[in-house]
């Protein structure tokens, strides 16, 4: 009952900031890229803190694996985070400019929709607690998280490489007044600074839950 109440407790107030980013975004109408990809995060956070407020574990049925299949495709945001840690990790360390949205798109929505259907199809959902993919189906969970925990470990070692870039960067651009270097320092920054954030806070958001 506790860890029910602590579920539905932090669905809710997740729905509550996915209202308030979505306020700001319709009230600031950004159109740079990256205000579109925190747009698609805010989507995906949105729709995956609603399964969490469905509320207790339903008998094994139609509606228990919609919730299982649910729960499962909304890991779209951890899609969106992984692609927006790309995003930072090939503008800052790499210096490729990225404005393929579309192709962002069929990532973070096609990848997870077939890894949800696939177990939908061969009828692995279950009541199975935490994990949603019953007892007898082992190797599909380890399909599923060894994937998962590998994308976490991938964008914490980016995260990591992407800060050591940046300071190495500001550290280069003291010195005399170069307006190509403040051109792109500016450039630079309307890119990186709206999406910073987002991977190191649903990292530290999402640890303890992926442990669990």
């Amino acid at each position: 009952v506790v860890i029910l109440t602590v579920k539905r407790a932090t669905g809710t107030f997740s729905l509550v900031g996915v209202f308030m980013l979505f306020v700001i975004w319709l009230l600031r109408r950004y159109h740079s890229l990256a205000q579109k990809m925190i747009l698609s995060l805010t989507v995906a956070a949105f729709f995956d803190s609603v399964a969490y407020v469905m509320g207790e574990t339903h008998p094994k049925g139609s509606l228990c694996d919609f919730q299982a299949w649910w729960l499962t495709y909304f890991w779209s945001a951890l899609a969106w985070v992984c692609l927006i840690t790309l995003n930072l990790y090939l503008n800052l360390v790499r210096e490729i400019s990225t404005n393929k949205y579309e192709l962002y798109h069929l990532m973070a929505w096609g990848v997870p929709l077939v890894m949800a259907s696939l177990p939908l199809l061969k009828g692995t959902y279950g009541p199975a607690g935490p994990w949603w993919i019953t007892e007898d189906h082992v190797a599909w969970r380890f399909g599923w998280y060894v994937p998962l925990f590998s994308l976490i470990f991938l964008m914490i070692s980016c995260y990591a490489r992407i800060i050591c870039v940046a300071n190495k960067r500001m550290q280069s651009w003291l010195g005399t007044f170069n307006p190509e270097r403040e051109r792109r320092k500016v450039s630079l920054a309307e890119e990186i600074k709206p999406l910073k954030w987002y991977p190191s806070v649903y990292l530290l958001v999402s640890i303890f839950p992926l442990i669990n």
